[in-house]
């Protein structure tokens, strides 16, 4: 440990750095929440109900596929990233590992998709060739994306902006070019091109940054065996959120997906706001902890989630009160059952983020990140069972109800988990 002043300047410079990158990354989830939040009044009444739903749903089927390449790095290696900070050659290595592991999950994954549209088994929802190339190139996009590079690094801004001027340009063409059903499948193009093109472009910048990719595809497999743990903890509560609106029109049509969606997209980006300050501090906590330092180390976690909960809940009740007019004013007619969805999953608000914030300021920084994974996979995988079990006789509010009592119960375990944390540092000190 340095004398006082080079202590203060690095505690001065870790705060600029968590400043920087948690600002950089609430602008990309404003905007990663406002977009599509706008893409709603678009898309809802140039197209009907039925038609968005179907673009909901291949979006969804997407969105799930990528977050099995994903595979938790955005975590994992992130956190590899953050340990091997200044060491190109350790750069260079990881990425070619993460990179080549994404390559290996997502062939076969593609290649299901390809089959089974041959096959015609997703011919209610993909019955043509252009819905096929969409979900292939959104699921692309999302599933090679190596933001987790620059979180490690704690470098976001670059890409951050990069992110949110591709998203608006998108969002303006769509507002242009998409005014009727008849733009239908005119509207696939203008969703997939930004993020495809977001995830070439910080690609070719990672790649300018480390060097070239080295196939090393025994790294690429210890990758992805050491990282399982960390990809069902990281997908698993997005799956869930991802998947729902595939399990949503598989058990009660594409009019039940589009009314879920919107209130959906608002909720989730409403408890997608505290990501960018958890990722932010992420290499930090981690940092932290794994130096130990017995029940004193906890004290700022606490602190941190302590603040976060009431945040959250006031979130909540504001959400709350503005919810009907927002829903209106992006819908108008034709989308009945939506409010009442809304007044239920404004309840996974202020339970996801508490549970996001427990697993990644204090549970995963402490070594706890493989029973964590189990117990929110688990508690995942319950909550769209019994949701999708519901939307059979309730449509969208049931899958609403059950992904809120999922969520309640995955909080009670995550704060037993840190009491027996917190006991376990109390007795490493005694």
């Amino acid at each position: 440990m340095g004398p006082p002043r080079e202590r203060l300047m690095e505690g001065g410079s870790i705060r600029g750095r968590v400043a920087r990158n948690a600002g950089a990354l609430y602008v990309v989830q404003l905007v990663s929440f406002l977009v599509p939040v706008f893409e709603i009044p678009i898309l809802a009444r140039a197209l009907g109900a039925s038609l968005y739903g179907q673009i909901l749903f291949c979006q969804a089927l997407a969105l799930t596929a990528s977050l099995l390449v994903e595979y938790g790095f955005n975590i994992n290696a992130a956190q590899q990233a953050a340990l091997a900070r200044g060491r190109l050659e350790a750069l260079n290595r990881l990425f070619s590992q993460v990179f080549l592991a994404k390559v290996l999950l997502a062939a076969p994954l593609a290649g299901v998709l390809c089959v089974a549209w041959v096959m015609g088994l997703l011919d209610a929802y993909l019955d043509n060739a252009a819905l096929l190339a969409f979900v292939l190139a959104y699921f692309l996009a999302f599933g090679f994306s190596p933001m987790w590079y620059f979180q490690g690094r704690e470098r976001m801004a670059g890409p951050a902006f990069l992110d949110v001027g591709l998203r608006v340009c998108g969002l303006g063409v769509l507002a242009i070019l998409v005014r009727a059903p008849q733009d239908f499948l005119l509207s696939l193009p203008i969703l997939a091109i930004p993020p495809l093109l977001n995830t070439c472009l910080t690609t070719g910048w990672c790649r300018r940054e480390v060097g070239p990719i080295r196939w090393d595809f025994r790294g690429a497999r210890r990758q992805i065996r050491e990282g399982f743990h960390f990809f069902v903890y990281r997908s698993a509560s997005n799956l869930a959120m991802s998947a729902i609106p595939v399990f949503l029109g598989l058990s009660a049509g594409k009019r039940s997906v589009g009314e879920f969606a919107p209130p959906e997209k608002l909720i989730k980006g409403m408890t997608s706001l505290a990501m960018p300050f958890l990722s932010a501090v992420f290499p930090v906590f981690s940092r932290h902890l794994e130096a130990g330092g017995g029940q004193g180390a906890f004290r700022a976690p606490l602190a941190v989630l302590a603040a976060i909960g009431a945040l959250a809940l006031a979130g909540a009740g504001l959400g709350a009160w503005l919810g009907p007019w927002v829903l209106d004013a992006l819908l108008g007619t034709g989308f009945g059952g939506s409010l009442a969805i809304y007044y239920v999953l404004i309840g996974l608000v202020p339970l996801r983020i508490v549970n996001q914030s427990i697993a990644m300021v204090l549970l995963i920084p402490a070594g706890r990140a493989k029973p964590v994974s189990y117990v929110i996979s688990a508690f995942s995988v319950l909550a769209v069972v019994c949701g999708t079990g519901l939307s059979f006789p309730y449509g969208g509010l049931g899958m609403a109800v059950g992904l809120v009592g999922g969520e309640a119960a995955l909080l009670v375990v995550m704060l037993v988990m840190t009491a027996a944390l917190l006991r376990q540092g109390a007795e490493g000190v005694e």
